[in-house]
């Protein structure tokens, strides 16, 4: 809730009422949600400094590993993805560092390229490769997919058209910067041959626990 100096509730419109004037169920609803809130907010911060803190140890370790082999890290280099694992192999930690990709202009000449390739194919074309084109360049978001456009270059396709195309993809590709990940799993109630799960930090993946 948010009161003035006298106490009246703020309401959706901005405005202040008596608290006289705010129904009890409202004011309970009112009691729980900010309660909630509040508790949210301190598990999203001991999650912040829990990740914070998983990274700087797990490449801290990496650092000693490179004492041991007589390396140093360059200046402003980073670890980048790393496995480290449990001596009996029933837990890990990974850390995954993906490319940020983005495309310029030319990502648009590439699909006017291939729409070229297809109406020189039109008799014999793959409606197949067609759909997968189609998908690619389809724009969510505000932008495409990068994953899907990158896929189009693994189709041995000879065409001249079709290779012009892909090399205007690698013109129109860009890193834009990197998103580093950190995960943690264990085998299943501890076995050495269980199935290697993850451990979900995520509130939607959470299972609560059954009650007795």
């Amino acid at each position: 809730m948010v009161l003035n100096e006298q106490g009246a509730w703020r309401d959706k419109e901005g405005n202040y009422k008596h608290p006289d004037l705010v129904p009890v169920d409202k004011q309970l609803e009112d009691e729980l949600v900010m309660k909630l809130v509040s508790d949210a907010k301190a598990v999203n911060e001991t999650l912040a400094q829990f990740k914070a803190s998983a990274f700087e140890q797990c490449y801290a370790f990496v650092d000693i590993l490179r004492q041991k082999y007589g390396l140093n890290r360059l200046e402003k280099s980073e670890s980048g993805s790393v496995t480290l694992r449990a001596y009996d192999g029933t837990a890990e930690v990974q850390i995954q560092v993906a490319k940020l990709i983005v495309f310029d202009a030319k990502l648009k000449l590439a699909k006017e390229k291939l729409d070229e390739y297809f109406t020189e194919k039109t008799e014999d074309s793959d409606p197949e490769i067609k759909t997968l084109i189609l998908r690619a360049f389809e724009v969510r978001n505000g932008k495409v997919d990068a994953k899907q456009i990158l896929s189009l270059k693994s189709y041995p396709i000879t065409h001249p058209k079709w290779r012009e195309a892909m090399v205007m993809i690698d013109d129109a590709t860009e890193i834009a910067g990197t998103k580093s990940y950190i995960r943690f799993k264990e085998r299943k109630d501890g076995l050495i041959d269980g199935d290697m799960v993850a451990i979900p930090l995520d509130l939607a993946s959470v299972e609560i626990p059954k009650k007795d």
